[in-house]
């Protein structure tokens, strides 16, 4: 099972990595994006974001879904998915500075980069691999980047294939249109 898992995940990573250094803007369609096999969309509405994204299965697969103090909304599935979302956040040359000054998780490379996500390499004690993206659709920004720490307290040292498959998750982030069985949220 956890093979096929882990197969699953490079494959997707593989056929989605020229995404990555494409410098083009992730654009708005018209038509809900088809979902990429043993993938799931989930409506973040009932969470506060008013948004869907497209996240590994969760029918047989321990997941968390939660709401950090931070405001973020902690995205968990298995040990190897592992992001957050915010309709707040740093803007790109702001998070590149602070990546680039970390001085405890320091900064390696750039590994790819376009013109609404970074994915770079950082090394504490071992090599580490992040993402950080701007997603921007229909008058709409949101936030994403991987969340190296677990609930239980445990990091996580992601691969690069691995922060691939979370960067292409949040790149599907699209605005949520409420419907009669999903209301928006009350402010």
């Amino acid at each position: 099972m956890y093979k096929r898992i882990l197969l699953a995940g490079l494959i997707s990573a593989m056929f989605s990595f020229t995404s990555c250094k494409q410098d083009k803007p992730v654009e708005a369609t018209d038509t809900e994006a088809a979902l990429a096999p043993g993938m799931i969309r989930l409506n973040l509405l009932s969470y506060g974001i008013p948004a869907t994204i497209d996240i590994p299965d969760t029918t047989e697969r321990p997941h968390i879904i939660e709401s950090l103090p931070s405001g973020d909304l902690h995205i968990q599935v298995q040990k190897w998915f592992n992001i957050t979302v915010n309709v707040s956040g740093m803007d790109m040359d702001r998070k590149k500075k602070d990546i680039a000054g970390n001085d405890v998780d320091k900064f390696q490379s750039w590994v790819a980069q376009d013109s609404v996500s970074i994915l770079y390499k950082t090394q504490m004690v071992n090599e580490e691999y992040h993402f950080y993206a701007i997603i921007k659709r229909d008058g709409k920004t949101f936030y994403a980047e991987d969340h190296y720490q677990s609930t239980d307290g445990v990091v996580t040292n992601f691969s690069e294939p691995q922060v691939q498959a979370m960067l292409n998750a949040a790149k599907t982030l699209t605005p949520a249109k409420p419907t009669a069985a999903t209301p928006a949220p009350k402010s």
